[in-house]
């Protein structure tokens, strides 16, 4: 009689993988929940549109086109511009006029903004660092924390590192 599975694992391993995204999946959603609520109590700013603004202070004195925001983000140019546009209205971001093309939006972080993303930032790290040290307790996503921390290891430099296809 054969086993409905192959010998190699490979079932396994893909049934594995699976259960792990489920957990980062539910995990990311949860954290990404808390983050929000924290960031938009103590600072006025959700987190979508402080990492936006972060895009936009990482790119001072210069201005950055929407579109290179919705890529950074991994969001579509809709999303990134109705977040840039909270941003603008917040008078944390100014959009920049581009003479050589008009069509393309260009957007930078105004002095209140990268006061807003320093002082957010902080509180961003800090929320951070406390549910990844709050989660790495937690049975349901310890493994799931722990691959997440080791992966800090496995940065360019460093033995066992992988660049992304």
């Amino acid at each position: 009689m054969t086993e409905p599975h192959d010998s190699d694992g490979r079932e396994t391993a893909t049934e594995d993988v699976a259960r792990l995204w489920e957990r980062v999946a539910t995990m990311f959603s949860w954290l990404e929940g808390q983050l929000d609520r924290t960031l938009t109590h103590r600072h006025g700013v959700g987190l979508a549109p402080l990492m936006a603004l972060g895009v936009l202070v990482g790119e001072h004195p210069g201005s950055v086109p929407v579109g290179d925001v919705a890529r950074r983000l991994s969001v579509s140019a809709s999303a990134a511009s109705r977040i840039l546009t909270q941003l603008e209205c917040s008078g944390w971001a100014t959009r920049v006029a581009w003479p050589c093309d008009r069509r393309i939006s260009r957007m930078a972080a105004t002095e209140a903004g990268r006061h807003v993303w320093t002082r957010a930032g902080r509180t961003l790290d800090r929320e951070l660092d406390f549910s990844f040290r709050t989660l790495r307790f937690d049975e349901r996503y310890a493994h799931v924390v722990a691959r997440l921390c080791r992966a800090e290891d496995d940065t360019p430099g460093h033995p066992g590192h992988h660049e992304p296809p």
